[in-house]
């Protein structure tokens, strides 16, 4: 069994803790590459830590690309990772201490733009729900549940959408499932894999990479200030669009109304055209009120909503789901429905009763609190630096991540390396661009998420950025 000894006293969180000693492991050898690590249960309670924890720290490790996953099979070591976990070069390594050494060191800060801070996860109320659930609906949980999922929580979400978003839709048209990736998966069967799939460039690269791996043909879109282009998509060939119109991912960019009113056009023009409109973090904005979402706009039956409780609960929990428009609901009844609901029936049931007992929109309250002070703190200390005057910061109004467009000296290649020197990791907008950006949009990007760090990690790894990146003042 794994052992990594944690230190619960320590600042540091225990999942940051875990994967740090995992990514030791990997680089010492003993993690050798396809090899498969414990389960979230067993490896839990081997260390006396929740299976939250585990969850979180394996997520982590997937994102930063140490492990992958298979569905239903667990987590597996990458076989790229000795090449992240160990020091470059042997070469420069003494004599004395031939084993590769980690090369993330103890004071390394991650602005990670996956996952959330778990110690705001409501433990106590989901612990006593479940016990509700497990005490009072025992033969119910025995039975399969419906492929949809439970009716009573698809009345509960649809209930949430109308007060939270003005989305109005029947039960009968929500479909939960295992996550977005498992929904957009199970999407392409359902609308067809023959269709050409548009997609943001820049963009949410796993999106791409389901549809893909399902058979879907996929063409990058580029962006402009409003969002994805209606003329390239026009001469695009496809009959899909997936957007994030409410916080694009990567760029922080929300779509003004007009924009949104131009892509409900161009679904319009055919009748066998659809958006899906992935909402992923609506539920999280800092100023002002939500623009209305493309379901709400649409009239035609044209849009397909997406969303999921990662942002708002936590990752590891996999519930997401979305809304069909009604004949697409009707298809999938009629050819889909010998599917599995892939979320079980108790966290369903639990989520059922955090959201009709009103824990939801009080959770939703502390932890927009919490996220907001952790961005105001970011937000100053990149103004207060002498190097705040040369970024321009894009997309921080909602979410849990924004862009910095830099004006320095440099190329973003070596802002990311400088930052690595400085045992800070950041990632470059590049990373997320499947072409070269159109002229005119070639300025440095670095995008950062700051919902896993703690306001002292906020400080010291904002300052040790901005002072790594004092090099390249003009």
């Amino acid at each position: 069994m794994l052992t990594i000894l944690l230190h619960p006293t320590s600042p540091e969180p225990l999942y940051r803790q875990l994967c740090t000693g995992i990514v030791a492991e990997i680089a010492a050898g003993t993690l050798t590459p396809h090899e498969k690590l414990p389960s979230r249960r067993a490896l839990a309670a081997h260390l006396q830590v929740s299976m939250i924890t585990v969850q979180t720290a394996y997520e982590q490790l997937a994102a930063e690309g140490y492990l992958y996953a298979k569905p239903r099979i667990g987590y597996f070591v990458d076989p790229d990772a000795v090449l992240l976990a160990c020091v470059p070069s042997a070469a420069f390594q003494p004599e004395s201490s031939p084993s590769a050494q980690p090369c993330q060191p103890a004071d390394h800060i991650h602005f990670s733009t996956s996952g959330v801070d778990s110690g705001q996860f409501p433990f106590a109320t989901w612990a006593k729900l479940s016990r509700q659930v497990l005490r009072t609906e025992q033969q119910t949980l025995l039975y399969a549940t419906p492929s949809l999922g439970l009716y009573p929580l698809r009345q509960a979400i649809a209930a949430h959408l109308r007060a939270f978003r003005n989305i109005h839709a029947a039960p009968e048209q929500i479909l939960v499932g295992a996550g977005t990736e498992y929904l957009l998966g199970l999407l392409v069967q359902l609308i067809g894999a023959s269709r050409r799939f548009a997609v943001e460039d820049p963009g949410f690269h796993k999106g791409k990479q389901i549809l893909r791996s399902n058979g879907a043909s996929v063409i990058a879109i580029p962006m402009d200030e409003d969002g994805l282009d209606p003329t390239y998509l026009q001469h695009s060939g496809a009959s899909v669009a997936y957007v994030t119109p409410s916080h694009q991912f990567p760029t922080g960019i929300v779509m003004p109304i007009r924009r949104r009113l131009r892509l409900i056009q161009w679904a319009e023009n055919q009748p066998d055209r659809y958006l899906i409109e992935d909402d992923y973090d609506s539920e999280l904005r800092f100023q002002g009120n939500p623009l209305p979402s493309l379901y709400s706009l649409d009239r035609g039956d044209h849009v397909i909503y997406m969303n999921t409780f990662a942002r708002t609960l936590t990752p590891s929990l996999r519930i997401g789901y979305m809304i069909l428009p009604p004949k697409l609901a009707m298809r999938f009844e009629q050819d889909f429905s010998f599917y599995s609901c892939t979320v079980s029936g108790l966290e369903q049931a639990t989520l059922l009763r955090f959201l009709e007992g009103g824990y939801l929109e009080r959770h939703l309250n502390r932890i927009k609190k919490t996220y907001r002070q952790r961005r105001a703190l970011l937000l100053s200390q990149l103004h207060m630096h002498p190097v705040g005057r040369y970024l321009e910061v894009c997309g921080a109004q909602a979410g849990l991540h924004l862009l910095l467009r830099v004006h320095l000296n440099c190329t973003e290649s070596q802002l990311v390396e400088a930052a690595h020197v400085a045992h800070v990791t950041v990632c470059g907008l590049s990373d997320y661009h499947e072409s070269p950006p159109p002229a005119g949009q070639d300025f440095p990007g670095i995008v950062l998420g700051f919902a896993c760090l703690s306001p002292e990690e906020i400080q010291s790894g904002i300052k040790r950025l901005l002072d790594a990146w004092s090099q390249f003042l003009p």
